[in-house]
């Protein structure tokens, strides 16, 4: 199982800081994950926000391809249906180029309709946007010359040059286990789930991809894990508790005022892994465990340092490269 790191360049208000200071401290801690040994970099999406998250992952992303050498780079997940998706097939190239072929591009439909309505898209059609948006990504990524009608995006004859370095494309996780969702993944040819499905939902997986031909054993599982380590409970807490209390308290916001299934009910020390290198690999064990058939072939983790100072948040990196990542790999 590779182990990756979630960069979202929050600056929350009651600690903010500078932004171009944030960014230049975060770029070099994502050096520091690299140096370290993490197996991927991941960066993230989101609009209109009080704490600034990156509204631009593959700006990012290209900054990343200069400041790394060996670990993969990945969004999770870019929001494809607020995108046109030949210029993310664009600008998607041009990461891979620049990382020499290190780029996996994940991506979804969203589900902040805060996000949408502001520049006048309406939640109601992210799920058509999203179809057409994902067969124009894919082919544009793929295909030499590629026509398409249809009803959000119109392209007559497109050639795009520059070409990926990967062949014949850059991987693309999609994040949505709906059956409509499922069949516009395996149909179009992308290589797995941006999310660690659920054994029903594995089982319809598995069998869209039997009806399509595609093999099940060539499929790619990301999953995403929020929290942060110490060496012992209470010394983690004592480190990001405010922090992680901050993070807690968006995330179950934002997903209460969207109608999604409350995620987030029991308060940040619980939701969140924060503890102990065995308490971490207890919880991800325990988590394989519940879904033993459901491979998971990246762990991408969000240490919850969100208003941390750099000096924290390297040291939070260190210690999990040295005392947690190991215990995690021999899962």
């Amino acid at each position: 199982m590779d182990i990756g790191l979630l960069f979202t360049f929050r600056n929350p208000p009651q600690w903010a800081r500078p932004v171009a200071d944030l960014y230049r401290d975060t770029m070099d801690e994502i050096a520091l994950a690299d140096s370290l040994g993490f197996d991927g970099i991941w960066l993230a999406e989101h609009h209109f926000t009080d704490d600034g998250w990156t509204p631009s992952p593959l700006t990012m992303a290209a900054a990343v391809a200069m400041r790394t050498e060996r670990a993969r780079i990945g969004t999770f997940v870019l929001l494809l249906p607020q995108h046109d998706p030949l210029r993310v097939a664009e600008a998607a190239t041009a990461v891979d180029i620049l990382s020499g072929g290190r780029l996996t591009l994940g991506v979804g439909i969203g589900y902040r309709g805060d996000e949408e309505t502001p520049v006048g898209l309406s939640p109601s059609t992210r799920g058509a946007r999203m179809e057409e948006g994902l067969e124009v990504l894919v082919r544009c990524l793929q295909e030499e010359r590629v026509d398409f009608d249809g009803r959000w995006y119109h392209l007559e004859d497109v050639v795009m040059t520059p070409r990926p370095v990967q062949r014949p494309r850059p991987p693309i996780l999609t994040a949505g286990l709906g059956q409509r969702a499922l069949e516009r993944s395996v149909r179009l040819g992308c290589e797995g789930l941006a999310i660690h499905p659920p054994k029903e939902a594995y089982e319809r997986y598995v069998e869209t991809l039997g009806r399509h031909g595609r093999d099940p054993a060539r499929q790619r599982y990301a999953t995403v894990v929020l929290g942060y380590a110490g060496p012992t409970d209470d010394a983690a807490w004592e480190s990001v508790g405010p922090h992680a209390t901050w993070i807690w308290e968006h995330y179950r916001s934002w997903l209460l005022a969207s109608g999604e299934a409350d995620l987030f009910s029991n308060g940040a020390r619980q939701d969140f892994i924060i503890g102990n290198p065995q308490r971490w690999v207890d919880g991800i064990g325990a988590m394989l465990a519940a879904n033993p058939l459901v491979p998971c072939h990246h762990l991408v983790v969000e240490l919850v340092v969100a208003g941390m100072s750099h000096e924290e948040r390297r040291q939070g990196i260190e210690y999990f490269a040295r005392e947690v990542a190991p215990g995690l790999r021999d899962l």
